[in-house]
């Protein structure tokens, strides 16, 4: 990958066979290819990164293009250049891509929105479905962290970043910290790493993208499709996940997606087949819940968490609870 302070990468590799360095753990592996024909970096690029039906307009008379990385089965650092204008689409399902530009331009099209890529600047790029890109003479950084690695980590197992935030400044700090930090030891495959320090590297970048880039929200993952009533409803659910201590309720909602309160129920119906306080029920359940387990039976009471969560009536609060996660809200709390 080339940083911001152009770290060279390694050459111990050529062929234009895809950009997938090796699987497994250790020893880490390099690749670097460079190249001027059209149709041999599609072929490369389209494999890799499963390129669909790309369309490519040259911006000068040759077309340079360029791959390197260095990577094992967790952690791979890669840097790519591709001299054209490419529209296509993607998709990626067994690592997350944290990408930022060096030069050029980019534009993601992903669940309704387009964000422009900017310089220095990483985003999760989206994950397992696809999306849009437009690439104009990019030089393009890429962290792929493997799925699996990931989430052993975090520990869950349907772990996954939001796609296309961008991190707070706190979090772009410790991102770019870890990049400066590890890269220039990963990249120079001449230090024969142990395998601690190896792991040790790789876990570094899991713990900074956790740190930098937000966790998908469940409530978004559920809802399917990429027109735009799906998108007015992640909106939806994602102001119930976030407000659901708040006296909110189907008004609230229904503004929020820029839909009426029978427009909401009606797209709640046909895609989930739920209707708003079926919605916010859960979600409050769930973050009852979430309070129930972190808390200390002698200083936490059911009582205050139901009261907390909007739930009024004691007894109603157990038996929905019950009837979600197969036991009381006192049994919660003396395990958690």
């Amino acid at each position: 990958m080339v940083s911001r302070n152009e770290t060279d990468l390694s050459s111990t590799a050529s062929g234009a066979t895809g950009p997938t360095l090796p699987t497994g753990v250790p020893p880490r592996a390099s690749r670097r290819v460079v190249g001027q024909d059209l149709d041999e970096a599609l072929t490369f690029f389209g494999d890799g990164y499963d390129l669909r039906a790309p369309r490519v307009r040259r911006v000068r008379p040759t077309t340079p293009w360029t791959f390197g990385g260095v990577g094992d089965g967790r952690l791979s650092l890669v840097s790519s250049r591709f001299g054209v204008d490419l529209r296509s689409e993607s998709r990626v399902d067994d690592a997350f891509l944290v990408a930022w530009m060096s030069s050029g331009a980019s534009t993601i099209t992903y669940g309704g929105d387009e964000v422009e890529l900017r310089a220095g600047v990483p985003v999760v790029l989206p994950f397992a479905d696809v999306y849009q890109l437009h690439h104009h003479d990019i030089a393009l950084n890429l962290v792929h962290l493997d799925r699996d690695h990931v989430r052993a980590v975090v520990g869950d197992d349907e772990f996954a970043f939001e796609a296309l935030r961008r991190p707070t400044a706190e979090g772009l700090r410790t991102w770019q910290e870890t990049v400066r930090l590890h890269s220039p030891r990963w990249l120079d495959v001449s230090n024969d790493l142990g395998p601690l320090e190896q792991r040790d590297i790789a876990e570094a970048f899991v713990r900074a993208a956790i740190a930098a880039f937000p966790e998908r929200s469940r409530w978004r993952a559920v809802v399917t499709g990429t027109g735009p009533e799906h998108e007015r409803l992640r909106k939806a659910l994602e102001f119930v996940h976030d407000h659901a201590r708040e006296p909110i309720g189907t008004p609230e909602i229904a503004a929020t997606a820029g839909l009426s309160p029978r427009g909401l129920q009606q797209s709640l119906r046909r895609n989930l087949g739920q209707t708003p306080g079926d919605v916010l029920r859960a979600a409050r359940l769930d973050g009852a819940r979430t309070d129930l387990l972190r808390g200390a039976p002698d200083g936490t009471t059911v009582a205050q968490v139901a009261r907390t969560w909007g739930f009024g009536h004691l007894g109603r609060f157990s038996a929905s609870y019950r009837a979600r996660f197969g036991e009381l809200p006192s049994e919660s709390l003396r395990t958690g």
